[in-house]
């Protein structure tokens, strides 16, 4: 239904692309690896600035998803703003890189510096790309998203519930006994490394295992970054983006591993389901395969679409899928605002 609404958005004065948030996700490490040994010249545009950054240099180096804790988790207010020295209390790696990269990329008021932020990743799961974003993006990222999916229809759009990604449980988990324990997983939940933008995406590749390459998906982000790249020039250069209607699919929650008394797994994500993300999970559906033959039934009481499914990087924390409600929303019209 058209709204005739019309947005309006300032100029992209900075952006900045990030890669090894997690030091095994080698797809975005080498992307910005070869970027910097190149001079940034393929990611430069006239309009605006372009920074690209290895966020988590110490993983990087090691090949391993973080040294203490994720820095994917660790963008929140309580420890960026203390006033202690990390250093001197020990602190976690990653709380100390979080603190460093707020700091570098803040302006001389303290307020964010980078307009716009890419975060590279990838995962062990059959996704193929998609777009994280926060489930409160604004016009400008959607339509950025939909202009995208023109040239690359497989690309799907995800909305994240705000707040810590493992401590976000599907209302209908089947495995209550999973709960707890994944409350108390990461002891810093919070905001992803795209949050040092003022706004920012994710760009997740899979399917790849972790610590190795795949030129397609390498070459296919690469392609990917560097549209959004132009899409943005363009927008700076006066594009206006018309009222369209999008398909995204709105994150509910995890579902977990059923787990025995002693909390270990009893039992594997169900065949029909391995390598299915992105497609309908309807209740009833097998979902799990327990280690005695026994099949669990999804027990929800809508149609999902599952993603993340077996994602290896979750496995610790018990977790064996990610949620999502297919849905179609409308985004008003986006032109560049004037002085």
């Amino acid at each position: 239904m058209a709204t005739h609404e019309i947005a309006i958005h300032d100029q992209v004065r900075s952006l900045c692309i990030s890669g090894g948030t997690h030091g095994n996700e080698l797809n975005g490490v080498y992307l910005v690896k070869n970027w910097l040994r190149n001079g940034s010249i393929e990611i430069q545009r006239n309009s605006f600035q372009t920074h690209a950054i290895l966020a988590n240099p110490r993983a990087t180096k090691r090949c391993v998803r973080f040294i203490n804790v994720d820095l994917n988790r660790q963008m929140k207010s309580e420890n960026l703003l203390s006033s202690v020295e990390k250093e001197e209390e020990n602190c976690p790696y990653e709380i100390q890189r979080a603190c460093e990269l707020y700091s570098r990329f803040q302006n001389e008021a303290g307020r964010k510096a980078i307009d716009f932020w890419i975060d590279l990743h990838n995962t062990t799961a059959n996704t193929g790309p998609f777009f994280i974003m926060s489930g409160s993006a604004g016009p400008f990222l959607l339509h950025l998203a939909a202009e995208m999916q023109k040239e690359f229809p497989e690309l799907r759009i995800m909305l994240l519930k705000e707040g810590n990604f493992e401590g976000q449980h599907f209302e209908g988990d089947q495995h209550e006994n999973s709960k707890e324990d994944l409350l108390d997983a990461s002891k810093f939940p919070t905001q992803g490394v795209q949050g040092l933008g003022v706004e920012g995406i994710t760009l997740e590749m899979g399917p790849l295992a972790h610590g190795t390459l795949n030129t397609a998906i390498y070459n296919l982000a690469k392609k990917i970054v560097t549209g959004v790249l132009d899409r943005v020039e363009k927008f700076n250069n006066g594009l206006e983006f018309e009222e369209k209607e999008i398909e995204v699919f709105r994150s509910l929650g995890n579902i977990h591993f059923p787990t025995d008394a002693e909390g270990e797994l009893s039992a594997m994500v169900s065949a029909n389901v391995e390598r299915s993300d992105w497609k309908p999970l309807n209740p009833g559906d097998p979902l799990f395969l327990s280690f005695s033959g026994e099949t669990i039934p999804f027990t929800g009481d809508d149609v999902v679409w599952p993603v993340f499914i077996n994602e290896a990087a979750y496995f610790p924390n018990n977790i064996a899928m990610t949620i999502t409600a297919k849905e179609k929303i409308t985004v008003p019209s986006l032109k560049l605002k004037t002085n």
